[in-house]
């Protein structure tokens, strides 16, 4: 028998454990959590921002030495979770209420250390012979002054000598306790992106790159001038930094003789990484490839958002051979199941809390049925449609957000809308990678290599189809700018600016999709190919698309909303770090049948065939893995009714799922699903639906013609979740 996957929870240590837990207390939780299948637990604790809790390390050590001897007794493991560098200092009454309203949520208080208040204050400790913790702070290049935190307080640099002294004899002290693996968070550059100057990162910068940064007078200038190459270089080297940071966090453990996991998380990749975030940078370190879908987040909104990052996540763990997992903060049945449920259909391991509560008890009820219905580990690849994430463009390129990010999320989230099976693929994977999927879209990609639009025309050479939005490869990877990438494809073509443009159509074969009136759009002129037709056009005759190279590049340029913030759905967060964590506040944006019916009908017109899996009814997100050698494939029902709302409803954090309740009734309608995969299928040996709903199996039929499986799930099946197992299936 297989051994049982990974299942990660949060232990968290506050005033009460740190201060006054037995030994039993620490047991006991740690039976709970063992009795909860979990086998690694994160620590977390009020204490988290560790800089600021500098003389209380020995007490705080003591607490996570006792959390590992109760863990151990129970076979989990356990991950030391902290900041690396951040610190509070807090300036006016604001900050210092916002700071006890954190404490308080957390179960602490401004009290649970002697003369914490004047400790956080005054805080500035000798942290090595004539070296002061204020001296390792991040500079702001605009003020060669301390760098503020989103924190209020501030942020030390990584590469100060002094710090990474300190801060690597502290990560060994914790070693010592036995944990088993670590965690140092917020490894980030603050300052709105003009971190770091100081005196070290001045020197590490020219000597790696031959350039110098400018002075605070010059600053102005400079910042944000990504036609700059020192600009454009100093981008690239935060982003090398905190990359080589946490490598030599990994390489200290090690030469310690101690082998960590290294889990590391990130709420979205796909932004402008202003604090130069090593996620993906420094991915080859991570034990799991996870995502956090951020406490104060409103699930119900913002699950669009997270599913396009958790297609992102399988990647990157598939490309580390490690498993995908998301950290979610239900606090209750209802929001639990939900969270549950998305993770699955993501495959991607769970780990829940309610940031500071417990929950053990009702993950306990889902516990049998994880166990006896696992995701996959190495589910096989099968793609309607491959995205390249713009990381380039997003990480270095001008109007990042408008003309990378929001372009990328209306086609990803219009894939999703459509239920497409979709991959995200990467600008450093071969070709040989690439030509796996048969379709692949760029949206945002304004800054691409020369190897890269090489390798875009090797891959439309060797049969691939590309789908391009807007402007792509205008940019440089120095930040210069290109004129006409498009020639790569054997295209001349004007790229208008950013105008406003009427309604139009987009034609495809037999397909007429209306394109609505566009406020920012973007045209194409002076177009010399022969072979290149025109497919979207405005009323007024401008040319929005076009065909080429037989019909195997399609690039449209505009006639699609994608540069406002209602364009698509985003993460909605409702702060929970108030006194009122649960106030209701004004829906967001709808964006969802704006993005099915006109960018989801594009995509799906373009497909060469239908997509892999087709659901009859849209309110159910439906996802598709297979196991090696094709033996077993797993469809997830996800029921998304009444999740997002419309303006002028208001939303909250206690708004509830109503069919995800405890003993909700089964309500579905009866669904068709169709399932169409590359050859032909054998005879399966049968088809089962699942859900912890219900008791065992329930048999369903399944109508094989050819590639294509129609099943039928009957009416009043299910409430919130089904989960499908094809078993003993082959593809000839």
């Amino acid at each position: 028998m297989d051994k049982p996957l990974d299942k990660y929870s949060v232990f968290w240590y506050n005033e009460q454990e740190i201060n006054h837990w037995s030994d039993a207390e620490f047991e006991a939780k740690a039976a709970e959590f063992a009795a909860a299948g979990v086998n690694i637990v994160m620590t977390f604790s009020s204490t988290h921002f560790r800089w600021s809790f500098y003389p209380y390390w020995e007490k705080i050590n003591a607490a996570i030495g006792r959390i590992v001897k109760a863990c151990h007794k129970y076979n989990i493991r356990v991950v030391e979770h902290h900041s690396s560098h951040l610190q509070f200092n807090p300036q006016n009454a604001q900050d210092w209420d916002d700071l006890e309203v954190e404490m308080q949520i957390r179960h602490s208080s401004m009290t649970m250390f002697p003369d914490l208040k004047n400790t956080i204050a005054m805080l500035d400790p000798e942290i090595a012979p004539g070296v002061r913790l204020s001296n390792c702070r991040q500079i702001d290049g605009r003020t060669n002054d301390y760098a503020r935190t989103v924190y209020a307080g501030y942020g030390l640099c990584f590469n100060n000598p002094h710090y990474r002294k300190r801060y690597f004899e502290y990560l060994e002290s914790l070693y010592k306790l036995g944990v088993d693996g670590i965690m140092t968070d917020d490894v980030q550059y603050y300052g709105a992106g003009n971190t770091c100057t100081c005196k070290f990162c001045r020197e590490k910068f020219t000597q790696e790159t031959g350039f110098e940064l400018p002075p605070p007078e010059d600053w102005g200038k400079f910042a944000g001038n990504h036609s700059d190459k020192i600009y454009t270089a100093f981008l690239q080297f935060r982003i090398r930094s905190t990359a080589e940071f946490q490598k030599a966090v990994s390489s200290h453990a090690a030469s310690l003789g101690y082998k960590l996991l290294r889990p590391n998380y990130t709420t979205t990749t796909f932004s402008r990484n202003l604090t130069a975030y090593a996620f993906e940078s420094a991915s080859e370190l991570w034990s799991c490839m996870f995502q956090e879908n951020m406490f104060s987040a409103v699930i119900r909104q913002s699950w669009v958002n997270w599913s396009v990052d958790a297609v992102h996540r399988l990647a990157m763990a598939q490309r580390n051979n490690v498993m995908a997992m998301s950290m979610f903060y239900p606090d209750r049945y209802d929001n639990y199941y939900f969270s549950w449920a998305l993770a699955r259909a993501w495959n991607h391991l769970l780990m829940a809390t309610p940031e500071g509560s417990n929950i053990n008890d009702v993950e306990q009820e889902f516990l049998q049925f994880d166990l006896q219905h696992p995701i996959l580990k190495n589910p096989q690849q099968f793609a309607d449609a491959a995205f390249l994430q713009p990381r380039s463009s997003l990480d270095y390129a001008a109007d990042a957000v408008e003309s990378a990010m929001r372009p990328f999320m209306v086609w990803t989230q219009a894939g999703l809308f459509r239920n497409l099976k979709m991959q995200i693929i990467f600008e450093d994977e071969p070709l040989e990678s690439w030509q796996q999927y048969p379709f692949i879209v760029l949206a945002g990609a304004t800054m691409l290599s020369d190897e890269l639009l090489l390798q875009l025309r090797k891959y439309v050479n060797n049969g691939g189809r590309l789908f391009i939005f807007g402007a792509f490869g205008i940019y440089q990877t120095d930040g210069s700018r290109r004129a006409h990438p498009e020639k790569v494809f054997d295209i001349k073509a004007d790229l208008s600016d950013y105008h406003s443009v009427a309604a139009g159509e987009f034609r495809w074969q037999d397909k007429i999709i209306k394109l609505p009136p566009t406020a920012e759009s973007r045209t194409l002129s002076g177009i010399s190919s022969g072979n290149c037709r025109i497919i979207a056009q405005s009323d007024q005759g401008e040319i929005l698309g076009i065909s080429c190279l037989n019909d195997q590049v399609i690039w449209l340029a505009g006639g699609i909303q994608s540069r406002q913030p209602d364009a698509s759905h985003y993460c909605y967060c409702i702060p929970r770090w108030t006194r009122e964590p649960d106030k209701r506040m004004p829906a967001p944006p709808y964006a969802a049948g704006r993005l099915r019916k006109t960018p989801g009908s594009i995509l799906e017109a373009l497909l060469v065939n239908q997509p892999i899996l087709t659901c009859s009814d849209k309110n159910y997100l439906t996802t598709l893995h297979i196991g090696d050698g094709s033996k077993s494939v797993i469809l997830h029902l996800v029921n998304t009714s009444d999740t997002l709302a419309v303006l002028p409803a208001t939303v909250s954090h206690a708004d509830k799922f109503a069919y995800f309740q405890r003993k909700a009734a089964a309500s579905n309608p009866e669904i068709i699903l169709t399932v169409q995969l590359p050859g032909k299928w054998s005879i399966c040996q049968k088809i089962q639906a699942f859900s912890p709903e219900f008791t065992g199996g329930i048999e369903l039929s399944g109508q094989i013609n050819g590639n294509k499986m129609e099943i039928k799930i009957p009416a009043k099946t299910f409430s919130g979740y089904l989960m499908i197992q094809i078993s003993n299936a082959t593809i000839e």
